[in-house]
């Protein structure tokens, strides 16, 4: 389904009715509202972001689903899920912006309370209470915690499943100085800034996304430029994290999007072939990889097919309601959706 811009990340409501797509325009970001009745996406109506606001990147939606959080690089937009909906009143609850450049990828705490943001340029993951910004106001003191100090190139943010620890990648410059960061969500959460970081670990070349297996053992990253997709002991990344590597699988070119689904028995990787690696052409085909995650910890071939794909696919979700693939080709102007890959 085409959508007017390029798209970046898709999202679906619990009762499987609409999807949300993060579109950026020449014009700056806007919300694409897509209804998913009878599983066919079709484009209702597309919201503009404040205009001060320059993209539309990395989404998160509450747990309760009532708010979803849009980060468009110079600060996060915060929007009611009801009025997307009915297209009626004033969408737009507040912005969260504070001193990160480069807003990227979106996570929220387990209670709905905080908001934790990539800056992609200042290289550091940014910290909001907000309930204090639906409480007293979005400019209020306390809404921007802190930003915890990482390293240029902060983009993908995933909690694990008891919500107790945050994992960021930074890619940094070209070549093999990626990292994979352990943050403590308690003292970042306290402002601790800094004093948040547990750890940390090599993590290939370009580490872009980052998912965390449901029973919280086994961190896994896309690599864009290793075309790779890596797993981690997230108890080693701690102990031992010169020796956390335990998984390495070639997938596609330039893979970015990640996805882990069948209750984290398989991962979806969208391949992007962008251009960014030398020596790859536009004769590569742009797929979602499948991969066996039982294979990859195993050290045997994990690489179980692929799916077709648009031009630079990038984010990847599960519509929970529908068991539908949810998909943003940033180049073709297209949502993607397809079913869950059944593998015998």
């Amino acid at each position: 389904m085409p959508v007017p811009g390029h798209p970046t990340a898709v999202l679906g409501t619990a009762d499987g009715k609409w999807a949300f797509a993060s579109v950026s325009t020449a014009t700056g970001g806007e919300i694409a509202v897509i209804s998913l009745r009878r599983q066919t996406p079709r484009l209702v109506r597309t919201v503009d972001l404040p205009s001060n606001l320059d993209y539309a990147f990395g989404m998160a939606m509450t747990h309760d689903g009532r708010l979803l959080l849009v980060a468009a690089y110079n600060a996060t937009a915060v929007l009611r899920v009801s009025a997307l909906e009915d297209g009626g009143r004033e969408p737009v609850a507040g912005v969260l912006t504070d001193a990160g450049a480069g807003q990227f990828e979106v996570a929220v705490s387990g209670d709905d309370r905080y908001v934790f943001v990539t800056d992609e340029t200042t290289g550091g993951l940014s910290v909001f209470d907000l309930a204090t910004a639906l409480r007293r106001g979005f400019s209020a003191r306390g809404v921007a915690v802190g930003i915890v100090p990482l390293a240029t190139g902060a983009v993908g943010v995933a909690m694990s499943p008891g919500g107790g620890r945050l994992y960021v990648t930074t890619y940094g410059a070209a070549g093999r100085h990626g990292r994979l960061w352990v943050i403590d969500t308690a003292r970042a959460e306290s402002g601790a800034d800094a004093g948040a970081v547990l750890g940390d670990a090599p993590a290939g070349c370009q580490p872009v996304r980052v998912a965390v297996s449901p029973d919280g053992r086994t961190v896994w990253v896309t690599a864009l430029q290793s075309n790779a997709l890596l797993g981690f002991s997230a108890a080693a990344l701690l102990d031992d994290p010169a020796h956390a590597l335990r998984a390495v699988v070639r997938v596609g070119s330039e893979p970015v999007g990640l996805l882990l689904v069948e209750d984290g028995r398989l991962a979806l990787i969208a391949n992007s072939n962008r251009g960014l690696v030398s020596g790859t052409g536009s004769d590569v085909p742009q797929t979602v990889s499948v991969v066996s995650i039982a294979a990859a910890l195993a050290h045997r071939p994990a690489l179980l097919g692929a799916v077709p794909a648009g031009l630079f696919p990038r984010d990847l979700s599960l519509d929970q309601a529908t068991g539908q693939v949810l998909l943003g080709n940033f180049n073709s102007g297209t949502i993607e959706m397809f079913p869950v890959p059944t593998v015998r």
